[in-house]
């Protein structure tokens, strides 16, 4: 089956769909035929070969990233061959509604009746601020109607997600696959291991390390984080240049992603107050490393993991208390380490996920004579 995937960004860009995009293409690609077309920094620009995956990095503009709202513009040189890869495919992955390439390649399935299906990551985002909100609806009507109208299948990562495009396309089927996560790179590491990755970067080997990882955006709550007292841990914080200074807080910037294990294996527990989320991929790869997790609760997440497998927390109160209590139980953390890594394992790998996916794929690409592609 030939398969062209769609996202607004590719790794060596850190971000969570860069990431899932990455794994299920290289797992995909093991029997199949796959393309990845995304937007890159105009350096980035090329055509190349990973994990028997053909990559199309096409130079893009992004102004708004600079806001928290990543929304690239792929333009110049690259964009025959990405669009021919979208033409000749049997199915045709988008992840994400809203962005533009989604939108071209929704034309083309529509044009060409090619199966389109469609991840949608977070669906419609609560922010603080109005206009951002009126915005999201307007680009919903006018872009993200427009892909998942054009739909074969539409998939969620967690239950928020998929209820809430349930409601808005009742007549297009809609799939909750969960994210896998690879546990042969994340996995726990020895005391040995743990304190030779703190030194490498730059963390105080006789401190409790509490980590925050999330881009500069508004729903991740960062400043939420960053209020709770540090009396009895340091906190690290990871995912974008915010070059925070103040007193107990690490900040290590991005990291390539192939640093990631190293960073999450070396910690004591991982906090997350993100809201707005299909599942974080970062809770998954936390567990697998045995690092305990906080996580604000989303109702949604509930068909993906329990609840008593991470300290949950229904407000940013509790979670403020959750934070302060687990950094001084050495006892509990020891608990939730144990746990942590075999629920990791039992729960989720990319290879079943990928199958999840390939099923969808087949269930829509149906070929007259009744075979599959």
């Amino acid at each position: 089956m030939r398969i062209a995937m769609l996202c607004h960004r590719y790794l060596p860009h850190i971000g969570g769909v860069e990431i899932v995009v990455k794994h299920l293409a290289s797992e995909l690609a093991r029997q199949h035929e796959v393309s990845v077309i995304a937007g890159a920094l105009p350096r980035e620009q090329r055509v190349s070969h990973e994990d028997s995956v053909k990559v199309h990095r096409l130079a893009a503009l992004d102004l708004s990233d600079r806001f928290g709202i990543p929304y690239p513009l792929p333009l110049g040189p690259g964009m025959k061959g990405a669009l021919d890869a979208v033409r000749n495919a049997d199915v045709i992955h988008v992840h994400g509604s809203l962005y533009l390439t989604s939108a071209v390649a929704a034309a083309i399935a529509r044009r060409r009746e090619i199966p389109l299906i469609v991840t949608e990551h977070v669906g419609l985002v609560p922010y603080r601020r109005s206009a951002l909100n009126a915005l999201q609806r307007f680009a919903w009507r006018s872009v993200g109607d427009f892909v998942a109208g054009a739909a074969s299948a539409l998939v969620a990562c967690g239950d928020r997600v998929a209820r809430w495009m349930r409601d808005r396309y009742p007549r297009t089927p809609v799939h909750l696959v969960p994210n896998g996560v690879d546990c042969k790179r994340f996995c726990p590491l020895d005391d040995t291991r743990r304190l030779r990755a703190r030194d490498t970067f730059g963390l105080p080997r006789n401190r409790t390390l509490a980590l925050f990882v999330g881009r500069q955006s508004e729903k991740k709550n960062a400043k939420a984080v960053l209020e709770i007292p540090r009396d009895h841990f340091d906190l690290v914080v990871c995912g974008s240049e915010r070059r925070v200074q103040a007193d107990g807080v690490l900040d290590v910037g991005t990291l390539p992603y192939e640093r990631m294990a190293d960073l999450l294996g070396c910690v004591d527990f991982l906090v997350h107050a993100g809201v707005g989320e299909g599942f974080p991929l970062v809770v998954q790869e936390s567990l697998a490393c045995g690092v305990p997790v906080v996580l604000l609760w989303d109702p949604g997440y509930a068909p993906v993991i329990d609840r008593d497998a991470i300290r949950a927390c229904d407000t940013l109160e509790q979670f403020r208390a959750e934070v302060l209590s687990l950094a001084v139980d050495h006892g509990a953390r020891e608990k939730l380490r144990r746990m942590s890594r075999d629920y990791a394992e039992r729960r989720w790998s990319w290879t079943a996920t990928a199958a999840e996916y390939l099923r969808v794929y087949q269930s829509a690409v149906v070929q007259p004579d009744g075979a599959i592609a």
